[in-house]
């Protein structure tokens, strides 16, 4: 039985929303926890002549939770993750079966790696709290850095 999957043109737009996304994502982060959070751990600054906490709600991002109920940022977050499901799903442009066989060896060594490190965390770090996209990102980023890799190896 073939898989379904999505034609090459979505692989583009795939990876095009997940750049908007993650940009978009990093630079409201950027702009609004940096120079916060790290102003007061330089040396050499006068702690006094800078703010160490922002106003309430003139930040970009309490300006956009304010339009949006607080959910902008998860928004971002899943249109990222859903955009690299998007380009992973997405066929190649010579799709035969020895890439179907590609696509289930990274699909099986990428589990087997989360696996192995979601263990190896909650070993070393049981109170450790991490919401779920700390480990979809590095799955889907080690999908397609494997597939990557061994279809580079083998072309």
């Amino acid at each position: 039985m073939k898989t379904q999957i999505l034609p090459n043109r979505y692989k583009k737009i795939g990876l095009i929303l997940f750049i908007i996304a993650s940009l978009l994502n990093g630079s409201l982060n950027f702009i609004n926890n940096s120079i916060y959070k790290y102003s007061t751990k330089l040396p050499g600054v006068n702690i006094s002549k800078i703010a160490t906490e922002p106003d309430s709600g003139t930040g970009i991002l309490e300006l956009l939770n304010a339009f949006s109920g607080g959910g902008i940022v998860y928004g971002i977050d899943y249109v990222a993750i859903i955009a690299m499901l998007i380009y992973m799903i997405s066929k190649e442009k010579v799709e035969d079966d020895y890439i179907d066989k590609l696509r289930l060896e990274s699909f099986q060594l990428t589990f087997i790696i989360g696996l192995l490190v979601t263990i190896l965390t909650y070993i070393l770090a049981k109170d450790l709290k991490l919401t779920l996209d700390y480990f979809i990102f590095p799955l889907l980023w080690s999908y397609i850095i494997v597939f990557f890799i061994k279809r580079k190896m083998y072309i």
